[in-house]
């Protein structure tokens, strides 16, 4: 499991940037260390969607346990992640809090509904489920998935999408 939690945290950290376009919309990013990265504005979220495509050295069995388990620590920024309702495995609401990475940026909080799939789970954000912690900055947006899908008995295709509006007044080009 630590293998395929460290290979998780690859797909966040090794992310590359060049442009060109690509089909439906989505606009290529780069590829570093296979990591293939792609993003696309959507007018109805105002908020452009991220998604980062890599093959890992594991079972989709081994993976999917892991990513949609959002009580462990995958972002290091996380400082507290509690379960609200349900249970992990299944559908559940969460609520995490993360430090901020600048020291002239608030901390942000958001309340996530965890939704398992057949080859992965999806998420998004609850509005009003407990008020913001003093010091943090709710965020209005964040939506995402992540999808794992076997390409053999020891390897998987992961695909991570995100959609984010962190709040406050961070300026949209800086997201």
């Amino acid at each position: 499991m630590i293998a395929a939690r460290l290979s998780i945290l690859f797909l966040f950290t090794s992310m590359g940037i060049d442009a060109a376009h690509t089909e439906q919309g989505w606009t290529a990013a780069g590829t570093k260390n296979g990591v293939t990265l792609t993003f696309r504005d959507d007018p109805q979220l105002n908020a452009r969607e991220v998604r980062a495509v890599a093959e890992l050295p594991h079972a989709a069995g081994q993976i999917t346990p892991v990513v949609c388990d959002f009580t462990q620590a995958l972002d290091p920024d996380t400082r507290e992640a509690r379960v609200l309702s349900g249970e992990l495995g299944g559908r559940y609401e969460i609520y995490l809090r993360y430090a901020s990475r600048y020291m002239v940026v608030s901390a942000r909080d958001v309340v996530l509904d965890i939704r398992p799939e057949a080859n992965g789970c999806t998420w998004s954000e609850v509005a009003g489920r407990v008020p913001p912690q003093s010091g943090a900055v709710r965020m209005p947006l964040l939506r995402g998935s992540w999808t794992v899908e076997p390409i053999d008995a020891s390897r998987s295709r992961v695909t991570y999408q995100i959609a984010v509006r962190p709040g406050g007044h961070i300026p949209g080009w800086m997201v």
